[in-house]
This record gives structure tokens, C-alpha cells and sequence, in this order.
């Protein structure tokens, strides 16, 4: 199989970032130049798109309910190392997530806890913790 047809191959399973991508026809053992002649070509035609790639993994993220550092290793894996994801990002993940899955008494200590587990940053924490108990009083 050549080059083109096997990256056409893996991008008909799934979606890749440049990295991953590279990482993966490196594997197959394709030539580095051959490589990022594709992934240039791909770029261009708009298949290979980091930043909309980047922006379905967070939205998808948010709603799972994920933290940015769950986030941010899951995506390190994948070759992407800048990551921007905004205070009010976080803190809705938290709340999704907390609607989701808090199970226990709700008090303040349990939803810190459970929050902090899960790898939320001390702010997030607090405000989400807040504005959860306050809803459901």
C-alpha cells in the first residue's frame, strides 16, 4: 500500500493531529520527506486541521466532564503541547461532571473532594462546588 492510500486509510477511521499522524506513517515506515509531503497536501485541502481537532476534543471534554489536566495529558499523547482552556471552560466541565456523577451526601467537603480527585484546579473547585450546592437547595 502507498503512502497516500494508507494515510487516506487511517483518516477514514478516525481524525488525527499532524503529530499523531506523522508518529503513526513513521511507524508504517514511510519516508520522513514522502511524509510530510502528504500531510502538507492534506493541510491545504483542509482534511488535517489541528485547531478544529483541538476544539472537538475540548468541547467534548467539557461535556464529559473531564479535567484540564485529564485533558491536557490526553492530548500531550497525542503530539498537541499548547492547550488554552479558560477558567469558565473548567468550571462548566465541573458542573456537567457533578450533575452527572455525584452520587454521595451533598455537602460541601464530599463535592471537594470528588472535585479534586478528578483532578480540578483549587479555584474551579470552589466556585463549582458553590454554585452546585446552591442549586440544589
Amino acid at each position: 500500500m502507498d503512502i497516500k492510500s494508507y494515510t487516506y486509510y487511517l483518516l477514514s477511521k478516525k481524525d488525527y493531529f499532524e503529530e499523531e499522524l506523522k508518529e503513526k506513517l513513521l511507524k508504517k515506515g514511510f519516508n520522513l520527506n514522502d511524509i510530510q509531503e502528504i500531510i502538507n497536501k492534506l493541510k491545504e485541502d483542509g482534511i488535517l486541521n489541528d485547531e478544529k481537532l483541538l476544539e472537538r476534543y475540548k468541547e467534548k471534554s467539557i461535556q464529559k466532564g473531564e479535567s484540564y489536566l485529564k485533558l491536557k495529558k490526553k492530548l500531550y499523547s497525542k503530539g498537541v503541547e499548547n492547550l488554552n482552556i479558560s477558567f469558565e471552560e473548567e468550571l462548566q466541565s465541573a458542573l456537567n461532571l457533578l450533575k452527572r456523577s455525584f452520587k454521595k451526601e451533598k455537602n460541601f467537603d464530599n463535592v471537594v473532594k470528588f472535585l479534586k480527585n478528578r483532578g480540578f484546579r483549587y479555584s474551579v473547585i470552589m466556585e463549582a462546588a458553590e454554585k452546585f450546592l446552591k442549586e440544589e437547595e
